[in-house]
């Protein structure tokens, strides 16, 4: 009997074990892409808003209802067990589908050339010992777009999963490169270990976005140019329903890709996300009513003579280009603020809609919110974004150029140095991509 139990515990504690290193704080190894779901939660994710990394199951802990990540085969057992909740048959669906699966990446890394660092001395500046290898590759994807490719680097010392930062179109390939410390420099090797899940994520959220904004935009075309022409409630509920579902596809965009663009090394804590979302009234933008209609509907509410509007205006920019822009609609009872999902380019103009209570509609108007912090600082990430994918391409074509031939030992040093290089501004484009995009969901 006492045997019994001890095989048992053995075999719980692997189970908890393995929800532990997939859902914790140390890296896996086996699949690709988003941070672990306790890194999440610290960037104000909800539970539900947690996403898995690619070939993983999101579970709830039946006595906290925090959320783990963990293969399908143990959300079945952690299930079955009573540690997690019951799963839905459509997360059964989703774990027979993913067993189904062959899982094979999307992408190859071939290897090109393994050069040494040096230490340089502190007195003369000139290279001396051997402190690591730069391990020179070409990476491929094959049929499948790849959003952001990621390697595992092993050697006989140590172990790297690197986020490359730049897409990899369709059989296309780019060079580049890693830092890792060896005995042996014959013992690095590198494996692609994307396997499309990622990629289709946000292609599919990217096709829905889309989708919604044509639906949008061919409703708004039927929305009457003034007061007085007769009043569509029903198409005017249906573009508020779908602008609310618009802005929820986005914002799951937007986790997503803020979640799979943290570097594998940052600590959330550390990413210093921009928080002044307010400031002067935006230059150079303009906004006007099109048209104020009584709605269908009444507001709650205690007073006979409150009265619920339609409300459709437009906003135009200046010369320069609005990101996010907010519209503030007041009335002689309330106030709604409004936000564009899209930037509106320069010289152009956007229709915007929404619905608020008034007594008189005669005191309904329209006002450009105070929200230039948020419009500066998205075009400021945005420029820093286009600085660093450039010098990051430069410098991949500097080392592809350099390593196409045989090198010299300055040669040698010299591509060494453009690996470390790469390193660092691979590190700052994922960083401020998450910062982006982290900016971004605080706008609601």
């Amino acid at each position: 009997m006492t045997r019994m139990f001890g095989v048992k515990s053995i075999r719980w504690f692997a189970i908890l074990l393995s929800v532990i290193l997939i859902s914790g704080t140390l890296p896996s190894q086996s699949f690709a892409d988003v941070i672990n779901p306790r890194q999440q939660i610290k960037l104000n994710f909800s539970s539900d808003q947690v996403i898995c990394s690619e070939g993983l199951v999101k579970i709830f802990k039946i006595s906290s209802d925090r959320p783990s990540c963990v293969t399908p085969s143990t959300a079945e057992r952690l299930a079955d067990s009573g540690w997690a909740k019951s799963l839905s048959v459509e997360k059964l669906e989703e774990i027979r589908m993913m067993k189904l699966a062959k899982g094979e990446p999307v992408g190859t890394i071939n290897k090109i050339a393994v050069l040494k660092q040096l230490s340089k001395s502190t007195t003369t500046g000139t290279p001396s010992s051997i402190i690591g290898y730069a391990f020179v590759f070409d990476a491929c994807a094959k049929s499948t777009e790849i959003r952001t490719p990621e390697i595992i680097a092993t050697s006989d010392s140590e172990t790297k999963s690197v986020k490359l930062g730049s897409m990899l179109k369709p059989n296309s390939c780019y060079t580049t490169s890693v830092l890792i410390k060896a005995s042996n420099p014959d013992s690095i090797t590198a494996t692609m270990i994307n396997k499309g899940g990622v990629s289709d994520k946000i292609i599919a959220l990217e096709n829905k976005i889309a989708e919604l904004k044509n639906k949008i935009t061919l409703a708004k075309q039927k929305i009457p140019a003034s007061s007085e022409q007769k009043r569509d409630s029903e198409n005017f509920s249906s573009i508020v329903s779908m602008k609310k579902e618009l802005q929820s596809f986005q914002d799951e965009l937007r986790r997503y890709l803020m979640a799979l663009y943290v570097p594998s090394n940052l600590k959330v804590t550390k990413l210093d996300i921009p928080k002044t979302l307010t400031g002067k009234p935006l230059e150079g933008i303009t906004t006007d009513l099109i048209s104020v209609t009584e709605s269908v509907g009444k507001p709650e509410s205690g007073n006979p003579e409150l009265k619920r509007f339609n409300v459709v205006f437009e906003a135009c920019s200046g010369k320069e280009t609005v990101r996010l822009p907010i519209i503030s609609v007041n009335s002689d009872s309330e106030s709604v603020d409004v936000k564009f999902v899209d930037r509106i380019i320069p010289n152009s103009c956007q229709v915007g809609i929404t619905r608020i209570n008034a007594i008189d509609s005669e005191s309904i108007v329209t006002a450009i919110s105070g929200n230039s912090g948020i419009s500066a600082q998205i075009s400021d990430l945005e420029k820093q974004i286009a600085d660093l994918e450039t010098q990051l391409g430069s410098e991949r074509v500097a080392l592809n150029k350099l390593v196409s031939k045989q090198l010299d030992p300055a040669e040698e040093e010299m591509a060494s140095e453009i690996t470390q290089k790469i390193s660092k501004l691979r590190a700052d484009l994922l960083e401020t991509r998450a910062k982006l995009y982290g900016l971004l969901l605080q706008v609601k």
